[in-house]
């Protein structure tokens, strides 16, 4: 299963704590949003009604006409650095006194004297914002219309300027909640970390441990799984330990029958020394028990390789030494089947990281399968070398070897290749090297010779750290 389509419980609080603030937070940036517009619009509109408020300060009646001395501050107090644009005109009855004629005006009826009005327009092609008060004059029965417009670029600017600001503080608020929040389920899912940690460990190959789980530190919500586990872990154990007791009890009960039966077949062939047909039976009946034997010793084999390293700390061998002694041992049984052994490895030590009995059952069941299926004179050649990632070490034979096809099938126990020829076999053998190795993370690969028929199978070792 691809890890980026396996769901995150830390990713999935955080999307589900983020998500009601991201609401709050558009919530707040609307009504914020909202309370910028009205303050912008409040405050420019005040600056209109000083300025109309100071030209109708300034109007008087002379001559029996509406005059009025406009003073220069009435206009400069809305000079701003947008350059907005400044409309006023002074109208009574609707004719004009001063100012632009193409300012639209207000109906005077509806406006309370003294009291100044805002609306919206549009003066040349630009909107602007209209300040107007109907203004009583001595002398004029009827109230003077001031109208003082401004266009808006100053205020959207002002607007734009405040909501960005707003954003960017919401934007860092958000950030600020989202790192405190990874910082807190982080913190608040360290127990299940370790946890999960601690299982991911013993999932790695040879490095089998069955004893319970620490419920030390555990959190309420994640105890159940863990009882439940620490249950299974107890019955795979007891099971484990049931298999072990009766492999050792039937490959012990099995071994003195099996000595018994060759000791008879022994002397039935020296009471019976010139009788071809008997010796025949009697040989069979010997092979048989041989391969039996093999059998059984292939299986307790495999049985110990499957107990698993138990998690504790991991030797060191010496891969030559270890080299040596197994090639000394299969020398006999090499020439015994007509063939010949060669050991190639380089000076010195090669130390790489497993128990040197672990190491020495993988050599000799890979040797021990070169020289059975190696052809009549061929060369069984076991080579030490130094690599780039550690060590390893390699098993060639001159047999028929295994097709590509079949040679990761091989490693299923008590599968064998029926082309291959040769002796007959339990199907253990590569099994027995695969288990082994696994228990002490090496990696078990096979391959065609180079040249002519024949098997390489090669063993990756790991080494120490400090090598």
């Amino acid at each position: 299963m691809s890890t980026a389509r396996i769901p995150s419980l830390r990713r999935r609080l955080l999307v589900r704590m983020l998500l009601p603030v991201l609401a709050l937070a558009l919530l707040l940036g609307f009504a914020g949003a909202l309370v910028i517009g009205n303050v912008v619009e409040t405050t420019h509109d005040r600056l209109l009604d000083g300025s109309v408020l100071a030209i109708a300060e300034r109007l008087t009646v002379e001559d029996g006409e509406v005059s009025v001395d406009l003073p220069r501050v009435a206009l400069g107090m809305l000079e701003s650095q947008a350059q907005d644009r400044i409309y006023y005109s002074v109208t009574y009855l609707g004719a004009l006194v001063t100012g632009y004629r193409d300012l639209p005006l207000a109906d005077v009826d509806r406006l309370t004297p003294g009291v100044t009005a805002h609306r919206d327009g549009i003066v040349r092609g630009a909107s602007v914002r209209i300040a107007a008060q109907a203004r009583r004059i001595y002398g004029k029965p009827s109230p003077v219309l001031v109208q003082v417009a401004e266009t808006r670029e100053a205020r959207q600017t002002l607007e734009r300027r405040l909501l960005a600001g707003l954003a960017f503080a919401e934007l860092g608020l958000l950030g600020l909640i989202g790192t405190l929040s990874w910082y807190s389920i982080d913190s608040g899912l360290r127990p299940l970390t370790r946890l999960s940690d601690e299982i991911g460990r013993r999932a790695v190959p040879g490095a089998i441990n069955l004893q319970p789980l620490d419920v030390a530190g555990v959190p309420r919500e994640a105890m159940a799984p863990v009882l439940a586990l620490n249950t299974l872990l107890r019955r795979l154990e007891h099971s484990i330990e049931g298999e072990r007791t009766f492999t050792a009890d039937a490959s012990h009960q099995l071994r003195t029958p099996l000595a018994v039966l060759r000791m008879h077949v022994e002397l039935l062939r020296r009471a019976a020394p010139g009788d071809p047909a008997q010796a025949a039976t009697l040989d069979e009946i010997e092979g048989a028990a041989r391969r039996l034997e093999r059998l059984l010793a292939q299986l307790i084999a495999l049985a110990r390789a499957d107990e698993g390293a138990g998690g504790g700390p991991v030797a060191t061998t010496d891969l030559n030494e270890v080299a040596a002694r197994v090639v000394t041992e299969q020398v006999a049984p090499a020439l015994a089947r007509g063939t010949e052994i060669v050991l190639d490895r380089p000076d010195g030590v090669v130390p790489v990281l497993g128990d040197p009995f672990i190491a020495g059952e993988i050599l000799s069941n890979l040797v021990d399968n070169a020289i059975r299926y190696n052809r009549p004179g061929g060369t069984t050649t076991v080579r030490v070398a130094r690599t780039e990632s550690g060590a390893c070490l390699e098993v060639e034979d001159e047999g028929p070897g295994i097709p590509a096809a079949e040679r990761e099938k091989v490693f299923e126990r008590f599968y064998r290749v029926v082309s291959r020829g040769g002796p007959e076999g339990s199907g253990l053998g590569l099994a027995i090297v695969r288990a082994l190795a696994d228990r002490i993370g090496g990696a078990v690969t096979l391959r065609a010779r180079a040249e002519g028929p024949g098997l390489v199978a090669r063993v990756d070792f790991r080494v120490p750290p400090s090598v």
